[in-house]
């Protein structure tokens, strides 16, 4: 059974440990692609700003489009592609954040396990 201060102590190791992890993929740019690779979106992801906004974005920081295919596209048809190109920019990141994050899963384990069955008390022996 883990006591509390070493408990404490490997929460502070897994917040560091995230915290470099979010500054990893904050530099990452991430691409979705739409309209057979025709349009591509670049995508970044925003870490959590706690206490204030805990939830991680998505940002687009730059659109590349074929000039062949914008001179042939419709307006409906090239909105839709961007939404799509968008959509696939931040599947993407999602995807690589919690690849990236699996290795926190295992800490998280470590520490749950010296609470005891269900995150609770350690159960009596």
């Amino acid at each position: 059974m883990m006591d509390q201060l070493a408990m404490f102590k490997k929460a502070q190791e897994i917040a560091s440990k995230k915290a470099e992890l979010d500054k990893e993929l904050s530099k990452e740019n991430i691409v979705g692609t739409a309209a057979d690779g025709k349009i591509s979106i670049t995508v970044q992801y925003v870490p959590p700003q706690l206490p204030m906004n805990p939830t991680p974005g998505y940002e687009a920081k730059a659109v590349d489009i074929d000039e062949e295919y914008l001179k042939e596209v419709s307006s409906e048809d090239l909105s839709a592609a961007l939404v799509e190109a968008i959509r696939d920019g931040e599947k993407n990141a999602m995807e690589k954040v919690a690849e990236k994050y699996k290795s926190l899963e295992e800490d998280m384990k470590g520490i749950l396990g010296g609470m005891g069955a269900a995150g609770g008390p350690p159960a009596a022996q």
